[in-house]
């Protein structure tokens, strides 16, 4: 597929993005804090610190045929859109919750772009008319490309991140080896899955526990699921140190 970039803009450009720092844990944290009180330049002392990080996320797309500078300029604007609504208090490195929106942005270039892609082509051999249905056969594939060219809403990208979000949680509950057992499945599921979400006095009635047992198991699964994640980030990205845990804050029942 065409690009305006070349191979050696984007070998310059990692070569470039190896000047900036990284950042210790204390030294995002407090950048984070301080774009949260409008300054500019500490929001882009933590973006310019993390694009190592969008590379590595970028290069699992570069297959596809698309222009590896595209991609990850696109997931570079969803590194910028996670810092805008990243809470530095939520108790994690800024570059685990980027993650969402780094591969949503990339998703939803490749995905936009295979619309206008398929579309040239079938306006150019006639093939069907513009306004017919897009069909895809999707058996083999772990996601329904058709399910995210649907969604057209103004929060687009909310959505795709919510679904990255969605699907590796029910990955990593699937997991085999199982990391929970099959109550706290059940009770992850019901709380963070079911719309509208089970409320812990509704799944203790259910389960025959108390409320307050309820809470402790949900809190023990979720440190769980963390603990497998900040796993999976350190492999992806040795260079970056994402283990780093800040004290968790409670979360409002």
């Amino acid at each position: 597929m065409g690009s305006k970039y070349s191979s050696s803009d984007f070998e310059l450009y990692t070569r470039k993005i190896k000047d900036y720092a990284l950042l210790t844990p204390e030294e995002e944290l407090n950048l984070a804090r301080q774009y949260r009180q409008g300054k500019i330049e500490a929001g882009q002392k933590v973006i310019t610190a993390n694009l190592r990080f969008v590379v590595k996320i970028a290069q699992s797309y570069f297959h596809l045929g698309y222009s590896p500078l595209e991609i990850v300029q696109e997931g570079n604007m969803g590194l910028v859109r996670a810092l805008t609504r990243f809470d530095p208090e939520m108790g994690v490195r800024f570059i685990c919750y980027a993650i969402w929106w780094i591969k949503a942005y990339i998703r939803n270039f490749i995905h936009k772009s295979y619309q206008v892609h398929t579309g040239r082509l079938t306006h150019a051999t006639g093939l069907v008319s513009l306004d017919s249905t897009v069909s895809w056969d999707n058996e083999n594939n772990e996601e329904c490309l058709l399910d995210h060219l649907l969604y057209q809403g103004p929060d687009q990208d909310d959505h795709y991140a919510q679904k990255e979000r969605h699907q590796y949680l029910l990955k990593i509950l699937s997991s085999d080896p199982p990391i929970l057992t099959k109550r706290e499945v059940y009770i992850i599921q019901k709380r963070f899955f079911h719309d509208p979400p089970a409320t812990l006095k509704d799944i203790a009635t259910e389960i025959g526990v108390t409320r307050e047992r309820v809470r402790q198991i949900e809190m023990r699964s979720l440190q769980r699921i963390r603990t497998v994640m900040e796993q999976e980030r350190e492999f992806l990205v040795e260079d970056i140190d994402i283990s780093h845990s800040y004290p968790m804050r409670r979360r409002r029942l």
